[in-house]
C-alpha cells in the first residue's frame, strides 16, 4: 500500500495480550483483545535470538515461530522506517509488519481502521 502513515498511533495495544494468531491460506492476524492486524504483506517474527519472515502476503515461510509470541502482552510499538512497524512484545519477541508500494492495503489494523 505504502508508507506507514506518520500519525499511526497503536498505543491502545501497550498491556494488551496476543491472545490469538489466525492463518488463514492468504492472511495472517494477530489478535489482542478486540484489537486485530490483518496482515497481507510481509511479516517478521524476532524470537529465540532468530528473525524469521513468516509471510509475504503470498507465500508462507517457517511459521513455527509464531508459537512462541502467543500469549505475550504487547510491550511497545514503534514506527521502524517510512515502510515499517513493529509491537514489541512482554516476552521480548517482536513482530515486524513491512509493507511495499503495492497497489493493495497489506496491513488493516481494526477496530481504527488503520491501512498501510
Amino acid at each position: 500500500m505504502g508508507p506507514v502513515p506518520p500519525d499511526l498511533n497503536l498505543g491502545h495495544l501497550v498491556g494488551v495480550q496476543l491472545n490469538q494468531i489466525c492463518i488463514g491460506p492468504y492472511d495472517l492476524q494477530f489478535r489482542f483483545g478486540d484489537f486485530v492486524i490483518a496482515c497481507q504483506g510481509k511479516v517478521v517474527v524476532e524470537a529465540d535470538g532468530q528473525s524469521v519472515q513468516v509471510f509475504d502476503g503470498e507465500t508462507w515461510g517457517d511459521a513455527r515461530l509464531l508459537t512462541k509470541v502467543s500469549g505475550q502482552d504487547a510491550k511497545a510499538w514503534a514506527i521502524e522506517a517510512s515502510h515499517e512497524f513493529s509491537v514489541t512484545l512482554s516476552g521480548g519477541a517482536k513482530l515486524r509488519f513491512i509493507s511495499t508500494d503495492c497497489p493493495y492495503e497489506e496491513f488493516v489494523i481494526h477496530p481504527q481502521v488503520w491501512v498501510v
